[in-house]
């Protein structure tokens, strides 16, 4: 289910187990300390923020309040002034937040596992994270290539979505890479460079990047076992017909 005010007044996320996601409850700041006051006595892991239930704040300094720290943060349409607070949270598994805020430096959280970012270069130390999960929105760097790109070395599934490039040259190389997903990358044609990037991927699904097709780079691949391009039927055991 989505999120709701439940009977006790507060907006609150059911936990989804297929998404990894805890039981959440939103912040408002109009009543910040009555919010983690809820957190804190039903037990709940995660936190959320929007100006769509009332959440304007420019840190996260309330995090502080929590006797036991989130795994599970997810801010959206805000803009952030600070957030020292972040660091504290030794067992952060699961993070998302807008891009109006200052640079995050990805390397101090040694549990994180999956992070939603818009791009944003004051960020650091994303390489050398331990993310596996990583969905990346709105890269589009003036130069629009994937040269200025980081990506966590370590990803097992990553998601790309509004980037600007038209080829993956300047991608770094992801060993661990199994599932690549490409929404809303119009300029994108050229994925020839995908089995040097990703030479153990397995799974490859793009939507609404029309200029992309199954040729060089995905028909030659060998280890992808699936490919849906565009919306077209998916291809198959694309290793195994070889």
């Amino acid at each position: 289910m989505g999120i709701e005010r439940k009977p006790r007044g507060f907006y609150e996320w059911d936990a989804d187990a297929r998404l990894g996601r805890p039981r959440a409850v939103g912040i408002e700041s109009r009543r910040v300390k009555q919010c983690m006051a809820r957190y804190n006595e039903a037990n709940f892991r995660g936190l959320f923020g929007s100006p769509y239930f009332g959440f304007r704040e420019e840190n996260l300094d309330f995090l502080n309040l929590a006797k036991v720290k989130p795994i599970w943060l997810w801010f959206w349409d805000v803009k952030m002034k600070d957030l020292d607070a972040l660091y504290e949270l030794d067992e952060l598994d699961q993070f998302g937040i807008h891009p109006k805020r200052p640079g995050i430096d990805f390397s101090r959280f040694r549990r994180l596992s999956l992070v939603v970012n818009h791009w944003l270069k004051q960020d650091t130390g994303i390489a050398n994270s331990s993310i596996k999960k990583y969905n990346l929105w709105h890269f589009k760097p003036r130069s629009k290539s994937f040269a200025e790109v980081e990506i966590p070395l370590g990803v097992e599934k990553l998601e790309l979505y509004w980037a600007n490039p038209a080829s993956l040259d300047g991608f770094p190389v992801l060993k661990n890479l199994k599932e690549l997903q490409i929404h809303r990358c119009r300029n994108l044609a050229d994925l020839s460079a995908l089995p040097r990037i990703a030479p153990n991927l397995r799974h490859l699904l793009t939507t609404t990047s029309s200029r992309l097709a199954a040729k060089v780079g995905v028909l030659n691949h060998p280890k992808l076992e699936t490919a849906r391009i565009d919306g077209k039927e998916p291809i198959a055991n694309i290793a195994k017909g070889r």
